[in-house]
């Protein structure tokens, strides 16, 4: 791991770097987006060791951290089944920020960074938040309450989703943070892999 610091160049060549038993305290690198569990383990600080490495906030070429669902995404490989794990984690997020898994609210676009040519900093802001879960309301992707409906998830998975004029310019961020919400880990439990002969 001694040139993980040229991973942040986007001019370098270098873009993949493979290890194992990297996760362990005292290693530390923020820009971690996927995470392949290949030993059978029941020690729950060791799993909180590994996702807590995976949930830090990334950064960019300059060192900068750089903010939003559309970057910050954590893929777990996992051959142990990490479902009641993952519940716990979450439960324990939603009590500690206040953000409910499932559930979209008014305000949770507002913080989206709108492109500028003059490429200075704004928000998409509460308001065009709040007029964006209307629109959301009004295709029935949630109910009165925020919660996410199944037309929602469909329409995700389909890439099919309609949103109303006058986001196009942040639409991909929108559907980063709606896929973030909306979906659901699937985990499948490598041990009830089963051998399937076919009769020929």
């Amino acid at each position: 791991m001694k040139e993980k610091e040229k991973l942040l160049g986007l001019d370098n060549k270098l873009k993949f770097i493979f290890s194992h038993s990297a996760l362990r305290e005292g290693w530390d690198n923020p820009n971690i987006f996927q995470i392949c569990t290949l030993n059978e383990s029941n020690s729950v600080i060791k799993k909180r060791q590994e996702i807590g490495r995976g949930l830090r906030l990334c950064v960019n070429q300059h060192g900068v951290r750089v903010f939003g669902f559309e970057v910050n995404t954590l893929t777990v490989m996992a051959n142990e089944s990490y479902e009641e794990f993952a519940k716990k984690l979450q439960k324990e997020i939603e009590e500690d920020t206040g953000i409910k898994f499932g559930l979209i609210e008014e305000h949770s676009f507002a913080n989206i960074v709108v492109p500028s040519a003059e490429n200075e900093e704004s928000y998409l802001g509460v308001e065009m938040s709040e007029r964006l879960w209307k629109g959301l309301y009004e295709q029935k992707y949630i109910d009165d309450k925020g919660k996410v409906q199944d037309s929602l998830k469909i329409a995700l998975k389909a890439n099919s989703v309609t949103l109303p004029d006058g986001y196009e310019a942040v639409a991909p961020q929108i559907i980063s943070i709606l896929k973030k919400v909306a979906g659901n880990l699937n985990i499948k439990d490598a041990s009830n892999k089963r051998v399937v002969s076919s009769d020929t």
